[in-house]
């Protein structure tokens, strides 16, 4: 199996389970935020969809943006449109299926590359873990959704 196809599967794994358990989460518990200061799961939710894009954005060499008010701006705007979990899974599975067809498309010769990204205090990066990014991120946010279930009483596992 080559590292491209184990990490479709893996990634597709990933985010079928983070959705699953913000599913999970009832509808007055979606924009909730722990001490009011944290990240709601609907907003988490928002976060991954878009970032299949982002990582396709990084390994494909496509020009990042100037992180700016602007930018985080127009980035809300278009998150804003993803009102529910089940919104934002299908936007998340668009862009997903982009990202793996690049991956699927990408030759083993590419592997070796790494790029200087200014993430983890500034460092180059190895292509494979840029092509991890999404799954990692799915993970990441899965850990945050349940612990968000566990503060208003919620122990099942989804």
């Amino acid at each position: 199996m080559r590292l491209q196809d184990y990490m479709i599967d893996v990634t597709r794994q990933a985010a079928k389970e983070a959705f699953q358990y913000a599913r999970a989460v009832p509808a007055d518990k979606m924009d909730w935020k722990p001490l009011d200061t944290g990240r709601s799961v609907l907003d988490q939710c928002r976060e991954l969809a878009m970032c299949p894009t982002w990582a396709l954005d990084i390994i494909s060499n496509k020009e990042q943006p100037e992180w700016n008010e602007a930018t985080m701006e127009a980035i809300k705007k278009e998150q804003e449109q993803w009102k529910t979990v089940d919104d934002c899974e299908a936007e998340c599975n668009r862009r997903l299926e982009q990202y793996f067809q690049y991956l699927r498309e990408m030759p083993d010769s590419r592997l070796s590359e790494t790029k200087w990204l200014p993430y983890d205090g500034g460092r180059d990066f190895a292509m494979p873990e840029m092509m991890d990014y999404p799954r990692w991120n799915f993970n990441y946010h899965l850990g945050q959704i349940s612990y968000i279930q566990t503060l208003y009483g919620d122990k099942e596992m989804h």
